[in-house]
């Protein structure tokens, strides 16, 4: 990969709903994003990179988000996606605007 693409960091519990296509999403918080070219880092001890492309994000309030944001972030419901939301960002509160990253593997 060149030096123009972009790397995502995710928590190693998310790669198999990466792989299978179940997560699709990425919710940001202050986590600038642009559409292209992404290495995706699982970061455990056997970190996992995988190659993929950013399709487009979407600016949002917490608040604003629904169940289908989550179900495409991988999560069954709007309740399991602001307490995943709470657990990555501590501080994160209903009128903090998210990024919704929108991306597919290329490999």
């Amino acid at each position: 990969m060149d030096s123009t693409t972009q790397t995502l960091y995710f928590h190693p519990a998310y790669l198999d709903a990466v792989r299978s296509g179940r997560k699709t999403t990425t919710v940001r918080f202050r986590d600038p994003v642009e559409p292209g070219p992404v290495r995706m880092v699982f970061e455990s001890d056997d970190e996992v990179v995988l190659s993929g492309a950013v399709t487009g994000t979407t600016s949002r309030a917490v608040a604003e988000l629904t169940d289908a944001d989550a179900v495409a972030d991988g999560f069954r419901d709007l309740a399991e996606l602001q307490d995943r939301l709470r657990f990555h960002y501590p501080d994160i509160a209903p009128t903090d605007e998210v990024t919704v990253v929108h991306f597919r593997l290329t490999d």
